[in-house]
């Protein structure tokens, strides 16, 4: 009788211990799906350009070269009046609104209020990079884990009735931060914020002396 009850126990024991683990696993794949359904959507990772050495990067890291890029795309699309800049400047302000910061957007609005006023709306304007100085880690300094601030030299040709009124190359310090408000107007997750100092008119004595400090960051 008692070789019975030994067995019965034995069974019971076991079934209560295959419960146990039934518990344990809905658990485990309960919580499992929970974390599952919290996951991220979309992720962000940044590819740098050159991939001959490898590279190892982070989610939501950004490559200073993407930044630099961004940066100078956004730019160059703000600074293209290719009919006249009462039309287009204020047009491309508001085409631009996800790739702006609200504080540099009322700064690019005063600045157009000031050209207006100044009769210089009237003309086109173009700008792009300058040809011999394309992207160097030296032109992306990193000020914090959210934000970082461009070097960009480029030529600015202005035109009137046909005529150049003004063709310059100028250095635009450009303060770039992460914007990550709307993925389905800017998936970027980036906007420019204004400028880090006042942007320098570069003569070619004047070009050759900030290239010498350009690797110093910015205090």
């Amino acid at each position: 009788m008692s070789r019975v009850k030994r067995a019965l126990d034995a069974r019971d024991a076991h079934v209560m211990s295959l419960r146990l683990i039934i518990v344990v696993l809905i658990g485990v794949i309960a919580y499992a799906m929970f974390g599952w359904s919290q996951a991220p959507k979309r992720i962000k990772v940044d590819i740098p350009p050159d991939l001959r050495t490898g590279s190892s990067r982070g989610i939501e890291e950004r490559h200073p070269y993407n930044v630099y890029g961004f940066g100078l795309y956004i730019w160059q699309q703000l600074n293209n009046w290719p009919v006249a800049g009462e039309k287009d400047y204020p047009a491309n302000i508001a085409r631009m609104a996800c790739y702006i910061t609200p504080r540099f957007q009322a700064e690019l609005k005063r600045d157009l209020e000031q050209k207006g006023r100044r009769a210089e709306l009237a003309r086109t304007r173009a700008l792009q990079e300058m040809f011999d100085r394309p992207y160097e880690p030296k032109r992306v300094w990193v000020e914090s884990g959210e934000s970082w601030v461009s070097y960009y030299d480029v030529s600015i040709k202005e035109t009137f009735r046909g005529e150049t009124v003004k063709d310059i190359y100028v250095r635009y310090p450009i303060r770039i931060v992460r914007w990550d408000t709307d993925a389905e107007c800017n998936p970027w997750g980036l906007a420019l914020d204004g400028f880090y100092e006042e942007p320098v008119r570069l003569e070619r004595r004047e070009q050759e002396r900030l290239d010498a400090n350009q690797g110093e960051n910015p205090a």
